[in-house]
């Protein structure tokens, strides 16, 4: 009896598997379509971060962290579409009109394109403070944060300004404990030069993701659930080429849901192996099969 209530509770287990996420890096396709393609390109900072007199270090901190940011950008440029780049180190001065600044030094570094900052901050926001009492009625306040990075870009060609562009991200960073919500004092941004660090390129990757390829980490599901052992038992063995022709089988079931969810694993498998194109085309078979809530969540990821 033991044996048979064993086997039943090990079948049972098999048939209710849950689904899988799989992680992988992923390429980008680019937002816009830069016509003709830049043959050189200038990275240059624009903004005078020492006219702003910061305090406790925090001038040396940004002119570091922008310098870092347009040397970054450079080499990803390199790395994910070829196109040499040129850094043009501190900052730019611009007399007057920014735009033609930038247009005799395209000119003069024998460039067809410039990506320009022309805006920097990382700075630390309180989003709200959460007040509990105790027992004798005495109040602990807590005071929330998060860390932002707010930099703005502009694009040129060699005779106009083809996009400006001001990118925000916003984080959760961290909770204290404060006497008075109004009166408490955030991180301290030149502390957290490294936290700093991680949002500015992660901000700097949204940027370039508009107009060259890159890359971005995926979280994706991946049906392995009942109907679909076959697929389980070859991500088991992380054998994917294995998970994609199941996968394909299923997409053959009379059954249009499931078939809709064929598609979306072979989707989802094409991205891993970096093929956009075919990705995007089982996307479209898996949608117009079912209406597939994965399905629609990862074709406007690509829409981004």
């Amino acid at each position: 009896m033991f044996r048979l209530a064993a086997l039943y509770i090990l079948l049972l287990i098999s048939c209710t598997a849950p689904n899988r996420i799989i992680s992988y890096t992923a390429r980008t396709v680019p937002v816009y379509k830069v016509d003709p393609p830049p043959q050189k390109i200038l990275v240059l900072n624009v903004y005078d971060i020492a006219a702003k007199k910061y305090r406790d270090n925090k001038e040396e901190l940004f002119i570091s962290l922008s310098d870092e940011l347009m040397n970054w950008a450079s080499g990803k440029i390199n790395e994910f579409s070829g196109i040499p780049s040129q850094v043009l180190k501190g900052y730019t001065k611009t007399a007057g009109n920014t735009d033609s600044t930038v247009y005799a030094i395209i000119k003069q570094q024998h460039a067809t394109h410039a990506i320009v900052i022309d805006a920097f901050d990382i700075s630390f926001i309180q989003t709200h403070v959460e007040v509990v009492k105790d027992y004798s009625g005495k109040k602990d306040r807590t005071a929330y944060y998060d860390i932002e990075a707010d930099i703005g870009y502009s694009f040129y060609t060699e005779d106009s300004l083809f996009k400006k562009s001001a990118i925000h991200n916003s984080w959760y960073h961290s909770s204290r404990t404060v006497l008075s919500g109004l009166l408490a004092a955030g991180p301290n941004v030149v502390v957290q030069r490294d936290d700093a660090r991680k949002i500015m390129l992660a901000n700097g990757q949204q940027y370039l993701n508009y107009f060259f390829p890159g890359e971005v980490i995926r979280n994706r599901l991946l049906f392995t659930g009942k109907g679909f052992e076959s697929v389980r038992a070859a991500i088991n063995k992380n054998d994917y080429e294995a998970a994609m022709i199941e996968s394909l089988r299923i997409t053959n079931e009379p059954d249009k849901e499931k078939a809709s969810k064929g598609f979306y694993n072979c989707a989802v498998l094409s991205e891993r192996k970096n093929q956009i194109d075919e990705a995007k085309s089982y996307l479209r078979q898996s949608l117009s099969s079912f209406n597939l809530r994965e399905a629609r969540i990862m074709q406007i990821s690509f829409e981004k």
